[in-house]
């Protein structure tokens, strides 16, 4: 797997079929920076990737046109970097199939094979898809706080306690900015933090949001990175970190990483 070019200049794109694509990256690695042994997560989670423009060819030759969305466990061996993906996505464009089922067989025996983890790929009625633009409710925006970015780049000195008082509450901003570790591009995001604890200082924690503006981590990376650091500033009994990157090649990525809380709903936002 994994045979391109990544963060080279130029890209050879295929319309075969070609799952030598993908391209895995351990997440290991990064986890045992935050002291993460492996199977040993604090957390659960998951990653869903939606697929905006994929598309591959009846048995007559006839394209089709589709949404998908892939869902990646937390507790995967590996994730997929994203230039891969929408390469690999793009290698059906020219191939024969003999029915979307047949395509999704594919795609979940590659991903799960490639992620070592169970991936689930499901088709998304494109009517609904269309009309989604979501503001999230019952959330205070960070977004108001008179603070820039920080000196000296990624940082969690800006975080720091406003209240011992225990409570829960949720943030939201969509002033979020990292960078693509292998190509050096700019990535925006939406990021929603919920939490039961001591309150954290609001304008310090739009400031630690800023520093990973010039900080290169892929997205899964990202929101994992998010919910260690907010652990260990806060002590939260309950956690829920969602990095909801907008799109780049008709594919967005959308990482979630939770402690104390069930399933949370994901619903498209207005900039993705």
């Amino acid at each position: 797997m994994g045979h391109m070019q990544l963060g080279s200049a130029t890209t050879e794109y295929t319309n075969l079929y070609d799952k030598g694509l993908l391209y895995p990256i351990a997440r290991q690695p990064q986890r045992a920076e935050h002291g993460i042994e492996p199977n040993n997560a604090p957390f659960a989670g998951r990653d869903l990737w939606n697929a905006y423009e994929f598309t591959y060819l009846t048995p007559q030759g006839k394209p089709t046109a589709d949404v998908l969305q892939i869902e990646v466990p937390f507790n995967s061996s590996a994730i997929i970097e994203s230039k891969s993906m929408k390469l690999y996505l793009g290698s059906f464009a020219g191939t024969r199939f003999e029915g979307l089922e047949a395509v999704i067989e594919c795609l979940e025996r590659d991903l799960t094979a490639a992620c070592q983890g169970l991936v689930q790929v499901r088709s998304v009625d494109p009517e609904p898809v269309s009309v989604l633009s979501a503001r999230l409710e019952a959330a205070h925006c960070l977004d108001d706080e008179a603070v820039g970015v920080p000196e000296g780049g990624y940082s969690t000195d800006t975080l720091s306690l406003a209240s011992s008082e225990v409570a829960e509450v949720t943030y939201y901003s969509d002033l979020f900015r990292s960078l693509c570790p292998m190509t050096g591009q700019p990535d925006f995001a939406r990021i929603i933090l919920r939490m039961t604890g001591p309150q954290l200082a609001r304008p310090g924690l739009l400031q630690y949001l800023f520093s990973y503006r010039e900080h290169g981590e892929f997205a899964e990376q990202v929101a994992e990175r998010l919910f260690m650091d907010l652990y260990q500033a806060a002590k939260p009994s309950k956690l829920g970190v969602r990095a909801e990157f907008t799109r780049r090649g008709g594919i967005d990525i959308n990482a979630e990483r939770v402690l104390g809380y069930r399933d949370w709903d994901y619903v498209r936002h207005y900039r993705q």
